[in-house]
């Protein structure tokens, strides 16, 4: 009997959102499993509320975020030491044992999946990448000197194991891999019973701000990136008043740096920005954000206008150290072909405040 049971990892909410509508679409006629990763702290928490929902036949966890971290850039023996013994990185990272499967989907080239391609490279069993915001759209991350892992002959072996690339905008896309780009299904916001489900997994409640302007952060800090982020959340702080400005903050920070600092109340929801986005109206905010995918799902997960504001223009800083220029020309393209009549992407900071005023932030009287 030929095997149609799928594996499906999720590093983070906003795969984990991604993973469910491929589940209900893309993989709704087959039997799946899902591995909750520890990439993003917390993850874990959604495995109860997911076994309620019966999606999955099976929900495992993984604690691969060490593992990741120490093999990310090691190179010649002290990489081939993490390929030594897959069946005991397995033991000791996953909750239970990984099965017999025809497809596994993955967005992250960590070294993780890479292992996992290892593991069933004689089998078998095709690699499929998925959504995961703009970088599944501008980075090559096979590319031979990307990283050392790229050239070691385990690590490697992913790319003969990979089928294609699941986006939901597969004309954007241009990391220059040659692997094919395939359509994700857009998420309509009319599927009651899709939004259900994904309120009860994700225990969504609608947020209680006052803000009509939201910053959406990005992981710089995380990162170890130096930028003035910050900066440039004062400076919409002041130009739309301190009770209308908020900040949503990144999952991935190790603290919540707005907060602390006064520039914002605290966001009172976990639940990642698609749920928003699929249960209120799309006006219902004006996001603002140097550069993050978030702002751009509206458009392409949901095939809605979300009044935004981006500020890589005004960005100091490295967003991704070796592709900013590809990042620069995918913001143009999605700008050019995508983006709304609510889309704006100020040159300077006056510029800036003058859009901010127009779209309701508060006048110069006001300032003054």
């Amino acid at each position: 009997m030929q095997n149609n049971r799928v594996f499906i990892i999720a590093n983070s909410v906003y795969q984990l959102f991604t993973a469910i509508h491929m589940r209900r679409t893309v993989l709704k006629d087959r039997a799946a499993e899902l591995l909750l990763t520890d990439m993003t702290p917390g993850l874990s928490a959604y495995r109860s509320r997911l076994a309620e929902a019966g999606l999955f036949d099976r929900v495992l966890l993984g604690k691969t975020a060490e593992w990741n971290k120490k093999y990310a850039a090691a190179k010649g023996d002290a990489l081939s030491e993490g390929f030594r013994d897959a069946r005991n990185v397995f033991r000791q990272a996953l909750s239970d044992e990984l099965g017999s499967y025809s497809e596994i989907y993955f967005a992250n080239f960590d070294p993780f999946a890479r292992l996992l391609a290892c593991w069933y490279y004689p089998l078998p069993c095709t690699f499929f990448c998925y959504e995961d915001g703009f970088s599944t759209y501008v980075i090559d991350y096979l590319r031979e000197n990307r990283a050392p892992i790229n050239c070691h002959p385990e690590g490697i072996k992913i790319r003969d194991k990979m089928a294609g690339v699941l986006l939901y905008e597969p004309r954007l896309a241009m990391r220059g891999d040659r692997l094919p780009n395939l359509r994700l299904p857009k998420v309509s916001r009319e599927d009651e019973s899709l939004k259900s489900l994904l309120n009860a997994v994700f225990d969504y409640k609608k947020p209680e701000v006052t803000g009509k302007f939201l910053f959406l952060e990005q992981s710089f800090r995380a990162e170890g990136i130096p930028t003035n982020d910050i900066s440039l959340m004062r400076l919409c702080q002041q130009a739309v008043g301190p009770g209308r400005f908020l900040v949503k903050p990144h999952p991935r920070n190790p603290e919540n740096l707005p907060l602390q600092l006064g520039l914002t109340q605290k966001y009172p929801s976990t639940a990642p920005w698609e749920l928003f986005l699929l249960n209120e109206k799309p006006d219902a905010f004006t996001l603002l954000t140097v550069c993050s995918n978030a702002a751009l799902t509206g458009r392409l997960v949901f095939g809605i206008d979300p009044p935004t504001v981006m500020l890589y223009r005004l960005f100091e800083g490295k967003v991704l150290w070796q592709e900013d220029a590809v990042l620069h020309r995918y913001l143009r393209k999605f700008q050019r072909e995508f983006a709304g009549k609510n889309y704006y992407v100020p040159k300077t900071g006056y510029e800036l405040k003058h859009i901010l005023a127009y779209l309701g932030g508060r006048s110069n009287e006001q300032r003054g």
